[in-house]
């Protein structure tokens, strides 16, 4: 049954319910994601103009686990430093499933998001979802359920 065993994202090592982490390679079970199933807090670790492209940029995030994901977006509000919420390769974002596409020459394997697409209220649909950015919501964490209140 499905509900009683949980897959290895690292090995697809089927597992039984209770295990806490990977019985073949020790990864830890993944937390219950509920309505965010493949979005992850990212922290902003590079961003470059894409050559021959005004508004388009290109970030390196890293979303834990040792994983950076390429990601090309032309929001205006993030740069390096920022923790915003990546909605990853499968993850479904309305009725589309986000897949790893070439946008402006270069390949992104995620995409940015804004409050409306988390189901935030504030923010513009134009601008991507920021997070504080320090260890509240580290690399690789499920996104909040809300918008977080911002120190300034």
């Amino acid at each position: 049954m499905a509900d009683e065993t949980w897959v290895c994202a690292d090995c697809e090592y089927e597992n039984e319910v209770g295990d806490s982490a990977c019985a073949a390679c020790d990864v830890p079970k993944p937390e219950d994601e509920g309505a965010y199933k493949g979005y992850r807090v990212g922290a902003v670790v590079s961003c470059e103009a894409v050559a021959g492209k005004d508004k388009l940029r290109k970030l390196s995030v890293d979303v834990g686990g040792g994983k950076e994901l390429t990601v090309v977006t032309n929001v205006p509000n993030v740069a390096e430093g920022s923790r915003v919420v990546v909605a990853t390769v499968g993850a479904m974002v309305g009725d589309e499933e986000v897949k790893k596409t070439s946008v402006g020459g270069v390949m992104s394997e995620g995409m940015l998001c804004s409050n409306p697409m988390l189901g935030w209220t504030g923010g513009g649909a134009k601008t991507t979802a920021l997070l504080p950015a320090d260890d509240t919501y580290p690399p690789g964490s499920v996104p909040p359920d809300k918008p977080p209140r911002m120190n300034k």
